[in-house]
């Protein structure tokens, strides 16, 4: 016992002496930790844009989810911003809010992967035919493919998830500056092959959006500068107001400029391209004849959730009947306005709308509801068509995860008299739908919707339709 007495005092000598030197160590550590630190500041998370920051204004952003308390608490700000006019890549109105800590770097680069999972249910009947003449009408509000003169239809049931999404964003510090790109693509481009429901139901990838942008300019395929995309309300279907929103995405050159306190001013070239009818026939060409870039200009004030955006466009459209005769081109110009307006109950309540109104407006208005201009192969003349179209919509918050919209849409044509009588003289369309959150990113939706189509000779044709819907944000 004796002898061990100094062996256990040895042993403790030892330990005390291992914790000192752990100690110093620590400090040691703590100390090269912070020199570090003092030189390299930890680094932050980079925005994601696909223009620079001064483009990004509150009221640019989507309808801002409503989301109970504990999902609020837990969700950060959308870490997507996005150019003048464009939505969030997770769709009108949909979820915007994505975790802190989304995304990774690579060196100097921030990458960001988002999108959502989006299956759809629609069941649709129409009044004055068997189907629609085109195989989008049966998965998207397109007013142009309700039939008209014949009998009513029976039910009819589609489903698919082709309207899933994915984006691909990067950001990089070049001087004071971010150089960003973003590239977005869907399912939806083309319907399904045929025979493609029987068994695999394949659908194609295709391009949405790419465009990089840098210093106030963007450069890409991206949504038209003369569209206001922001002020798309939220829906089931695609676009929902298709009737009378602007609705184009195309390469462009876009240069954006702040002018003051939440307002922006934005022009840009884009890619020219006349569709036309030739004098007596419904089937719209596209020329692919243009040499002359449509041009367009946005001022656009955003403050406190409320925003207003006035644009214009100006084209020089071209048909080369290619036969000996001489080309034929026509002007074509349009102003459109849109906006959002919270409304003063607190519950973020609002009213959206867009009017737009012009000549040879055909391709950006309705999905090309009209066409720009009808080519009068007797006198070797381009006549533009002129149009008004518009929607409106009110956001309605029931609870925090319950809200609703009411939306309404119309177009009106006047066709010149060269035009054919079956040509499409006014659409409209309503719908009403309910939206419910359980979940962070989730969105559970059901819409039902009225349309109707009426041809220059009076022949007119109806769809109903009730769309269903599940969309899960990522």
């Amino acid at each position: 016992m004796i002898a061990a007495i100094p062996s256990a005092a040895q042993s403790a000598e030892d330990y005390q002496a291992l914790r000192t030197k752990v100690a110093q160590l620590q400090q040691q550590l703590d100390a090269v930790q912070g020199a570090l630190d003092a030189t390299h500041p930890p680094a932050q998370p980079v925005p994601v844009v696909a223009a620079t920051p001064a483009q990004t204004a509150p009221a640019q952003t989507a309808p801002a989810p409503i989301a109970h308390p504990a999902i609020a608490r837990a969700a950060a700000p959308d870490p997507l911003p996005r150019p003048a006019g464009t939505p969030s890549i997770t769709a009108q109105g949909g979820t915007a809010s994505l975790p802190s800590g989304y995304g990774f770097r690579i060196g100097e680069t921030s990458f960001r992967i988002a999108g959502f999972i989006k299956g759809d249910l629609i069941v649709s009947r129409y009044g004055n035919g068997d189907t629609a003449t085109t195989p989008l009408g049966r998965e998207l509000s397109l007013p142009q493919s309700i039939p008209v003169g014949g009998r009513r239809s029976g039910i009819l049931t589609d489903a698919s998830a082709k309207q899933s999404r994915i984006a691909f964003q990067t950001a990089t510090p070049v001087g004071t500056q971010s150089l960003t790109t973003l590239i977005e693509a869907d399912f939806q481009v083309a319907p399904a092959v045929a025979g493609g429901e029987r068994a695999l139901n394949p659908y194609t990838f295709g391009l949405r959006r790419a465009v990089a942008g840098y210093g106030g300019f963007a450069v890409g395929q991206d949504w038209s500068n003369f569209q206001y995309v922001a002020a798309l309300p939220e829906t089931a279907d695609f676009v929902g107001v298709t009737d009378g929103t602007v609705l184009v995405r195309q390469m462009l050159l876009r240069y954006s400029r702040p002018i003051g306190t939440g307002w922006t001013v934005s022009a840009s070239i884009e890619n020219p391209e006349t569709v036309s009818a030739m004098a007596g026939a419904t089937a719209l060409s596209d020329n692919d004849d243009d040499s002359i870039p449509d041009v367009t200009g946005q001022l656009l004030w955003a403050s406190k959730g409320a925003s207003l955006s006035l644009t214009g466009l100006f084209r020089s459209m071209r048909v080369d009947p290619a036969n000996g005769r001489p080309a034929a081109t026509a002007q074509g110009y349009g102003v459109s306005l849109a906006g959002i307006a919270p409304l003063p109950t607190g519950k973020g309540d609002d009213i959206r709308f867009m009017m737009t109104g012009g000549r040879g407006l055909g391709r950006y208005v309705g999905a090309n509801v009209a066409a720009d201009a009808i080519y009068q192969a007797a006198d070797d003349r381009l006549v533009a068509v002129p149009l008004v179209a518009g929607f409106a919509a009110i956001r309605h918050v029931w609870t925090g995860t319950l809200r609703s919209t009411w939306m309404g849409s119309f177009q009106r044509i006047w066709n010149p008299a060269s035009a054919s009588p079956l040509s499409t003289r006014q659409v409209w369309d309503t719908a009403i739908n309910l939206f419910v959150s359980p979940l962070p990113r989730l969105d559970l939706g059901v819409e039902a919707r009225l349309s109707h189509r009426e041809l220059a000779n009076g022949s007119a044709g109806t769809l109903d339709r009730l769309h269903v819907t599940v969309k899960q944000g990522f």
